[in-house]
């Protein structure tokens, strides 16, 4: 039975073995046998037009599917305009042609992906450039690689024959070189024969080619106009901005019809309570469409404030620096009946067991509840949205604004191919751009009701009474235009009020503000703060809370953290032209 196994799984193993020879061919391991070319040069672009055709007889040494051809499609700074024409091989071949870009190159990939061949191929690249000539004070010229020097393979042969037109004088005799990029070798022949230049080279290796420079007399060709370099740029221009005006004009347009407020009173007038029903924590979304970290710390301190916690501060003292301190948090109520959900779940991701005296530090606590808070951002801002506070969801506009933003980037690829292109700046500029302006957009989209307007001027009025100073409130209330006279039943300074709306205050960025008035207001600690007795007031519990116990509190939330010159005159080199490129197998 053994033996058996063994006779079927020789012959399944050697498949696999030689399906594993196929699939590590060195596709590179070929030589170049002949590489010959055919230029024709006109002035159908009257900064010339050079028709090439390229007869290329290669030798796979191993299996390929075929060879690429990378030809430059930019040279002194303009645009060569690469087309086509046509690409045939020998009955052996396949033709199959895959057009892209890279790094500035025009890419062919001739060969068929299902197919592979080995020995003797033979391939012709038949295509058309323009504003191949460069244009000098006493001349025109011609600089131009026959194969270029990027090709990884030797080369046994290189012929070049250049047909120029009619009517077009040289300058002088052309030259040639031969070497790796920057070489002044001559190992080449080049001969003039009526309107036809003839070039040969032998036995260049890896990364050598056959460069030639031909100088005409001026007034044949011309350099290209204002518009006709315009002209040029055409298409990097559109990839820059197609995206940015497609990406903002719909976000300007969505935001108009979406992303707009709905119309409030207008005037902003001091209030003295916060909306009815609302906690810090619906307070701070309304006030920014979303739940910061600050909402999160104000909750807690209203928590203590209402008895569920107390807050103790622990001050280590230190000979030279700043005392370290730290923050614990004592729970002092078990029976939770009297709590939203949002406070509940505040609540309970911070202790195990709901049982009173229990305590944590919040060192303990160092992003371990970002789950939490994720969950709370979630559910505060669905629900305010189910109240009728905001139009939509504002958590998401994000996602809207990545699906309108990826749709636009398949759609661009689709139609305009530009992803294809590697190292594409004007298309990876407008995909910056792009992408800023949808950023923008989706932090303006997020809308209020006039439901949630009218709750956000409430805050905004109770924002601008705890902001502003006594003094400053008595002479606004005396001055005859003044907004503070429509509601002058400014409450009486107690304990009770600032502790109501500190939380209020955090919420709205004015803390500080909040408590200077009422820094003379203790005559003892608040039960539910545990810290420095001797230096208490109002304004040490503030900026305590704001300094200390926040930081310590967004810590806990936080998310944790996851791992050209003429080639005449002695400046003519190897691979110092235009054209030329490179290629290789695969």
């Amino acid at each position: 039975m053994k033996l058996w196994r063994a006779a079927l799984l020789l012959p399944i193993l050697g498949l696999l073995f030689a399906a594993g020879g196929h699939a590590a061919a060195d596709t590179s391991d070929f030589t170049v046998d002949d590489f010959i070319v055919n230029e024709t040069l006109t002035r159908t672009d009257p900064q010339g037009e050079l028709h090439v055709m390229e007869h290329i007889n290669v030798t796979f040494n191993d299996y390929n599917h075929g060879i690429t051809r990378a030809v430059p499609n930019r040279y002194k700074g303009n645009t060569l305009k690469f087309h086509l024409n046509s690409v045939t091989t020998d009955a052996r071949t396949p033709t199959q042609v895959k057009q892209s870009s890279s790094n500035g190159n025009v890419v062919l990939r001739i060969g068929d992906p299902t197919r592979t061949v080995t020995g003797i191929q033979e391939y012709n690249i038949d295509y058309t450039l323009q504003n191949v000539i460069s244009f000098y004070g006493d001349h025109d010229e011609l600089y131009w690689d026959v194969n270029g020097d990027q090709w990884q393979q030797p080369f046994t042969r290189v012929l070049l024959t250049l047909n120029l037109p009619q009517g077009l004088q040289l300058f002088h005799s052309p030259q040639c070189f031969t070497g790796s990029f920057g070489s002044i070798a001559a190992n080449c022949t080049i001969a003039v024969n009526g309107a036809v230049i003839k070039g040969d080279a032998s036995n260049l290796t890896a990364h050598q080619t056959l460069t030639y420079v031909a100088g005409f007399d001026k007034g044949y060709f011309r350099p290209a106009t204002f518009w006709e370099r315009a002209a040029d740029y055409e298409k990097p221009i559109l990839e820059a901005v197609t995206l940015p005006v497609v990406v903002g004009g719909f976000s300007l347009i969505w935001w108009l019809r979406k992303g707009r407020d709905a119309k409030g009173r207008g005037t902003i007038i001091p209030e003295y309570t916060p909306p009815e029903d609302m906690t810090p924590l619906e307070a701070g979304t309304i006030a920014d469409f979303k739940v910061d970290n600050r909402d999160i710390t104000a909750t807690y301190i209203d928590l203590a404030r209402r008895g569920y916690l107390r807050i103790i501060e622990n001050r280590q003292d230190r000979k030279i620096g700043k005392d370290k301190v730290t923050y614990t948090l004592e729970l002092r109520k078990d029976d939770l009946a009297g709590l939203n959900t949002d406070e509940t779940s505040l609540l309970t991701a911070l202790f195990t067991t709901l049982e009173v005296g229990q305590v944590i530090s919040l060192n303990e606590l160092k992003m371990k509840l970002y789950k939490t808070a994720t969950t709370l951002r979630k559910t505060v801002s669905i629900r305010l949205t189910t109240n009728g506070y905001f139009k939509s969801d504002p958590r998401m506009y994000a996602i809207k604004g990545s699906g309108v933003f990826i749709a636009a980037v398949v759609a661009f690829q689709l139609f305009g191919g530009a992803l294809n292109e590697v190292g594409n700046l004007p298309f990876i500029g407008g995909l910056i751009v792009a992408i800023v302006l949808l950023l923008i957009f989706v932090r303006l989209m997020p809308a209020r009701t006039a439901k949630g307007v009218a709750a956000r001027e409430q805050l905004l009025g109770l924002k601008l009474y705890m902001e502003t100073a006594e003094k400053d409130r008595i002479d606004k209330l005396e001055a005859p235009e003044a907004a503070y006279a429509a509601n002058v039943g400014a409450p009486a300074r107690t304990v009770e009020l600032f502790e109501k709306l500190l939380p209020y205050a955090i919420v709205l960025g004015v803390e500080n503000q909040w408590a200077s008035k009422f820094n003379d207001i203790y005559k003892t600690p608040p039960d539910w703060y545990s810290g420095n007795w001797t230096a208490f007031n109002a304004g040490y519990l503030a900026g305590s809370l704001n300094s200390g116990f926040a930081p310590a509190v967004n810590s806990s939330f936080a998310a944790p953290s996851s791992s050209g010159s003429s080639g005449f005159g002695g400046g003519g080199f190897s691979g110092g032209g235009g054209g030329g490129g490179g290629g290789g197998g695969w």
